[in-house]
């Protein structure tokens, strides 16, 4: 009867430390994968020192057109920290293709009138900031955020095609595509 217990007690250990190693290696790689969220891109990478869920309350691609002067489109979105750890994050534009800059009819383009401004509940905030026009421009939106342990950052960002007195028809059929998103800085 003993060397029965024995031979049991012996296979119980060995599935024990089977069944840890896998359950290991598994959170491992697990951590280290990229997230997604409500099925929408989010470039934060995971791993068991950088834990962050964005969630980006509508669609983070835009794709904007036969925009009036005085229009205003506005989002949201919130960043959590779920670690213990301090995260820093940047907010980047990418994917970015525009027709501000070209004009209509030998009339001047004026890209400057199409902005946004980027209000967040930590404090952060930029106004009337010009819409990039192209993917090789500094596509930076904000940089250098910190997030401490178990906080959320709410922001809105609002699009606008600025309403000047006079004639703003040399922007009326602009297009913008592009997208924004939260990633983790190193």
């Amino acid at each position: 009867m003993g060397k029965k217990w024995m031979i049991l007690l012996g296979s119980f250990s060995v599935l024990t430390l089977i069944s840890s190693v896998l359950c290991t290696s598994l959170i491992y790689f697990s951590e280290q994968a990229r997230t997604d969220i409500n099925s929408k891109e989010v470039v934060a990478a995971n791993n068991m020192y950088k834990s962050l869920s964005i969630n980006y309350n509508q669609n983070n691609v835009l794709n904007l057109s036969n925009l009036n002067p005085g229009d205003l489109i506005t989002k949201t979105f919130s960043i959590t920290n779920n670690n213990s750890n301090t995260i820093n994050y940047k907010i980047l534009w990418s994917n970015v293709s525009s027709t501000w800059n070209t004009g209509n009819n030998y009339q001047t383009a004026h890209p400057e009138e199409f902005v946004y401004t980027l209000i967040c509940s930590n404090g952060e905030k930029i106004e009337n900031k010009q819409m990039p026009l192209a993917d090789d421009e500094d596509l930076t939106i904000i940089n250098n955020l910190e997030l401490k342990t178990n906080k959320t950052n709410d922001c809105t960002i609002t699009f606008s095609f600025v309403s000047k007195d006079g004639d703003q028809s040399y922007n009326f059929n602009k297009s913008f595509g592009g997208t924004y998103k939260v990633v983790v800085e190193e």
